[in-house]
């Protein structure tokens, strides 16, 4: 038997509920019936892409949030998951209106500049 967190209003979740096409996610919402809001901290680079291809699997993966006032997904610009994310949210009837998305820079760019000053920095040390 798995519990229900019949108390739970607010949850906030990092990178970690994302694993397994969303399998914890899923588990957590279907869990907590009473839930107002929801903050998804994507963080790690992923590949918008990929993201694209292996996408949410809908089929038994429902859940009923009545009371959800909101979703906040913070995230890099380039991540591909957002589409994904909203797509299951407005299938277990969350209208768009109640998401909510934060972009931050894009994370490929980001690392792409830290290569960049590592490599400058050895080539100083170096004498190059």
């Amino acid at each position: 038997m798995c519990p229900t967190f019949s108390n739970l209003k607010t949850l906030s979740l990092g990178e970690w509920c994302m694993a397994a096409d969303s399998d914890a996610l899923i588990f957590l919402l279907q869990h907590s019936p009473n839930i107002e809001k929801l903050f998804l901290h994507l963080k790690i680079n992923f590949n918008a892409r990929k993201a694209s291809e292996t996408g949410i699997k809908l089929q038994g993966r429902s859940f009923t949030c009545k009371d959800l006032q909101m979703v906040k997904i913070n995230c890099s610009k380039d991540d591909g998951r957002v589409h994904k994310l909203a797509n299951l949210f407005r299938a277990n009837g969350i209208p768009l209106e109640k998401i909510f998305v934060r972009r931050s820079g894009s994370a490929y760019l980001r690392s792409q500049q830290q290569m960049k000053e590592l490599a400058r920095r050895e080539l100083e040390f170096w004498g190059m």
